[in-house]
Parts: structure tokens; sequence; C-alpha cells
């Protein structure tokens, strides 16, 4: 099966990994030294000189509320309901909130606001010589009101700023729903419609909100918890326990097996699409990467591996892990893939390759690693 089309690389994709460092992995795999190399984050948040990210996380309990707010501070809005980012249906960015002053009482069916009120971003213009009024047609479409949430917010989180801008991250009830002008939007489908800084920010923001909604209670003594003062933790309110619960992050690896211009790929039972991807799964208690990495490969597809070294890494709210990604060469072995795990397993080389996963994934930019530079590389000295 031909491969979906691929997306430009990545900018982080052209700095490093794929000119410097993983380039060696073609030495690797015909037989040369093996040695670590330099690699970056697979984050989309710095360009390609290095700037500072867009998105700087911040700790700070104090801003934190844990009852519904009178009004929402001003910032970026980074709200969910039953594990989806809500968003303005349509929207491209996540809502944010500010003070602004109107000389005109808005009186359009969308916006029956009052002066002063807050709004979502894209918002209203003060009137001013020369500009339509503000019930005129042209301003209809723009974003509704975020004041709606109010009533059913559960807990307000402060987690950092975004462009010098506030980032709030708040979940609410589950017995609230969604005006018509809202829409609910997984994180796996946000990719391409929110901005690379926005959408790490609201990955962020779901991870940090999963942890604390697992926490409100010692799982210790069973008292309530509350917010660690002096750094991102909770701990317990009971003085004779004090127990201290920092944030979940659960590691997995995932691999991609090279054997010359091959790869191998699998396709899991539990996807829900009939891509192909590379073998992966959660690091055990007591082992290392690359332990995780040689088991997971035996348990999965049977064969073994050697040359292990590293690619990137990828955080992935879902709800709290982080992939650290990997190249390994094939050492040996006939394929036996691990029945309640896999549905298939092989080999596949370009331009023969399968469906691929989602563009925002680490295995998607091995992958695309893989095609657009290594293969070439191999091939070339092959006829070289």
């Amino acid at each position: 099966m031909r491969p979906e089309p691929l997306d430009k690389p990545d900018p982080v994709n052209k700095r490093e990994p794929v000119a410097l460092g993983l380039a060696r992995s073609a030495e690797h795999s015909t037989g040369q030294t093996n040695a670590p190399s330099p690699t970056k984050s697979l984050h989309n948040s710095t360009d390609q000189n290095n700037a500072p990210p867009l998105f700087q996380p911040a700790y700070d309990p104090r801003k934190n509320l844990s009852s519904p707010p009178s009004e929402l501070p001003e910032g970026y809005w980074f709200v969910f309901h039953k594990n989806s980012l809500l968003l303005p249906v349509g929207s491209t960015s996540v809502p944010v909130v500010q003070s602004q002053v109107f000389s005109d009482t808005l009186t359009t069916p969308a916006h029956e606001t009052l002066r002063g009120e807050l709004h979502a971003s894209f918002m209203l213009p003060p009137a001013l010589p020369n500009r339509p009024p503000v019930n005129s047609p042209s301003y209809q479409t723009s974003p509704p009101a975020l004041s709606w949430i109010l009533p059913f917010i559960q807990r307000v989180l402060y987690f950092g700023t975004l462009k010098g801008t506030p980032c709030w991250a708040c979940y609410l009830s589950e017995s609230s729903s969604l005006p018509p002008a809202w829409e609910a939007v997984n994180l796996r489908m946000a990719y391409g419609r929110l901005s690379a800084e926005e959408l790490q920010a609201a990955r962020f923001a779901s991870h940090l909100l999963f942890w604390d909604r697992n926490t409100r209670f010692c799982g210790v003594c069973g008292a309530s918890t509350t917010d660690k003062p002096d750094e991102r933790a909770k701990i317990c309110t009971d003085p004779a326990c004090a127990s201290v619960f920092y944030p979940k992050i659960s590691p997995a690896v995932i691999v991609a097996i090279l054997d010359q211009d091959r790869i191998l790929l699998a396709h899991n039972r539990r996807f829900i699409s009939k891509f192909y991807s590379l073998i992966a799964g959660f690091v055990e208690i007591g082992e290392s990467l690359e332990d995780c990495v040689h088991r997971e490969v035996k348990e999965e597809v049977g064969v073994e591996v050697k040359n292990i070294r590293y690619f990137g890494s990828q955080p992935w709210p879902t709800p709290d892990s982080l992939m650290i990604g990997f190249l390994a060469d094939y050492a040996g072995g006939e394929i036996r893939i691990q029945d309640d795990e896999l549905h298939d397993a092989r080999w596949f080389s370009p331009p023969d390759m399968p469906t691929l996963p989602p563009s925002d994934s680490i295995a998607r930019r091995i992958l695309r690693w893989y095609e657009t530079e290594y293969v070439p590389l191999i091939r070339g000295k092959a006829h070289g």
C-alpha cells in the first residue's frame, strides 16, 4: 500500500537529528562502531535558531482556584470537558480572555453583552470613526464570550505563560453541556488546527488537570490534599501524614527496527484505523530504557536488536505518557507476533509503505526521517 502524503519536514527535524546525528545510523547499520547521536527533543515550540520557547511553564499555587471565580482572569484559557479541549466552532486558537471597555452595548443576537465584560479573543473593537456599528452583520461571526463556563468550573490552575500572557487550565463539571458555538476537540485531532506552541501548552494543561483530579485525596491516609507552596506537588493536609505527591509521568519507548533499507512495522489491535507503526511499550519498574527496548521488541515481534540509539522524545498526554524514541538495528530472529497485542507485523521499504501514523506523533517523525534521510543514504551507499 502506498503511504499517505507526508507533511513538510518539521523544522526541529531539519536541525541536528537528520543532518548530523541520526545520519550516523546508516553507518551503524553497516557494522561500524556505535556511538550516541546528539539529538534534540521533538517539541515544536522553539525555532531553528534555538530561541526561547513561546510557552513557558510556571508554578504559583496562590493563583489556583478551587471554586468558580466571579470573573475570568485575563489570559489564555485551556478549558477541558470530559478530557476534550473546548474551542469556538471552527477556531484555530484557544480563547484569550481580556478586559475591554466598549463604548456601545452589544445588541447582536450572538453578543448581548454589556460594556466591560470579558470576552474571548478576536473580540469586538470599540466604536471608532468610520467603523461600522457593533450591530453590523460584519461583526456577527466573532467568537462568543467565554463567561458561560463560570457556573461549571471545578478547578482553575495557573500553569505558565504563552507569548508572555498567563495560561489557565480548568475542567468543567461532567453534567455541563456545550453551547452551540463551542465544540469539544480531542487533542490528537488538534494537530494542524492549533499552533505548535498552543498545542504544547494544551498537552501540558491536559496532563496537569488529569493529575490534579486524581490527587485530591491522599493515597496513604485518605485525607484531602492541597497544593504544595514551593513546588508543583500535592501534600496531605493531615500533619501526621504529610505525604507528598508529584505529577505522574509514565515513560514509554518507541523504536524503529532497521535492516539495511527495511523497517519493521506493526499494526496494533488497539489502533482505530488500519495504519502501521513502530514497536512501543511502557517501561517496567527497575528497567532501563535500553532494556525496555530489547524486551518490548522480543515480546511483540520475537526478534533481536542491537546498536540502540536515542532519537528524541515527545510528551503524550493520553493521559500522562512520555514517549522516548529510539533507533535499533535488526540482529536476528524470525517475526513472531504477540497475538493479544498485534494483528500483523512485517518488513517494509519505500515506495511500498503502509498507511502511517498521524503527522504530529513521534512515530511519524521517525518514519519521516527514515523515508527522507535514512533510506536515500543507505541506497546511495549501496550504489556507491
